[in-house]
């Protein structure tokens, strides 16, 4: 007659008849818990094996990355950036919502609003971030000759004086003297990429069909330049009517960034920039749409709209107030 209740139970711990304790008897309990002991030894072997792998392939910071350029997914065509750069709420935003005339310089917490103020301080907190010093890390120091940094060389500090009247806060976003409206800086650069080594463009190629994009005021910038070696930018606005409100000046004049920044190779690096200060005249209307489109030049550039490769795309309007959240 079979158990029931506790001593059920108790037939489940140890079965006396049989000698089974839970269900299986000593010699069953010793076999099972080799075997495991066995297959999951063999397991961290493995695991330990390939982790072992892992760091023998893996370069060392000198070295920098294993893949690189066109072996890796970056490639060798870097993007342009945009700074300031938006508010995390609209981190993927390309858009500038500017008063037109605002003496305010009062700005939000962390300068994450969208007063103009806020767009100062948050391109303030980039350069302090990236370009100003830091605890236990050599200062990097101002080169002299425009060449391309070789292997292990420091890199090149980025001198903030070739900005001009966009190198000092608040970047033309907040009215300044007797000025009746804002003349805002966009700061342009390019992506980090390991190791690119920019080509520039040779003068006497600017009549290739490859540069037929290139606005003329830069092609006359480049054949006229004393240092031709400049990675250049060029910014117009997208359609008829933004070209005829669009009034820009470029610091530097030159529209091009030396290549002495390059290449990049780890470590300690202060992106290079050019400024685009935006200069509202009679023609910019009040609450129309500027489309504006910015190109990186240099040899072998290919510029892509969807992918935003070698160029950059953005929006700015400016209105008599602050737009209603």
């Amino acid at each position: 007659m079979g158990q029931k209740g506790m001593e059920a139970f108790k037939y489940l711990l140890y079965n006396p008849e049989t000698g089974e304790v839970l269900t299986r008897t000593p010699l069953s309990w010793l076999k099972i818990i080799v075997f495991y002991i066995v297959y999951y030894c063999f397991l961290a072997g493995f695991w330990a094996a390939c982790l072992m792998i892992f760091f023998l392939t893996l370069p060392t910071a000198e070295q920098g990355p294993k893949w690189t350029l066109d072996s890796s997914r970056i490639g060798s065509n870097p993007g342009v950036g945009l700074r300031p750069r938006p508010t995390d709420q609209r981190i993927d935003s390309q858009m500038f919502f500017l008063k037109e005339s605002c003496s305010n310089m009062t700005s939000s917490e962390g300068g994450e609003g969208d007063l103009n103020i806020d767009y100062a301080v948050r391109m303030k907190n980039n350069i302090e971030k990236y370009y100003g010093t830091q605890d236990g890390v050599e200062e990097l120091q101002l080169c002299e000759e425009n060449i391309l940094r070789n292997p292990g060389e420091p890199a090149c500090k980025f001198d903030f004086e070739e900005l001009g009247a966009c190198k000092d806060y608040p970047y033309g976003f907040v009215n300044q003297g007797e000025d009746t409206h804002i003349n805002p800086c966009i700061f342009l650069k390019l992506n980090k990429i390991y190791d690119w080594q920019p080509t520039p463009i040779l003068p006497e190629n600017l009549e290739d069909d490859e540069y037929n994009d290139m606005t003329d005021e830069l092609k006359e910038i480049i054949k006229n330049a004393e240092d031709p070696n400049q990675i250049w930018f060029d910014c117009e606005g997208r359609f008829a009517a933004d070209k005829e409100a669009l009034d820009m000046t470029f610091f530097p004049a030159t529209q091009g960034i030396p290549i002495k920044y390059f290449p990049f190779q780890g470590g300690r690096y202060e992106p290079p920039l050019v400024a685009v200060r935006l200069n509202l005249n009679e023609k910019t209307t009040t609450g129309q749409l500027i489309h504006v489109q910015c190109k990186a030049w240099f040899d072998g550039v290919e510029h892509a709209t969807r992918e935003k490769a070698g160029m950059v795309m953005f929006e700015v309007t400016f209105q008599k107030e602050y737009q209603a959240n």
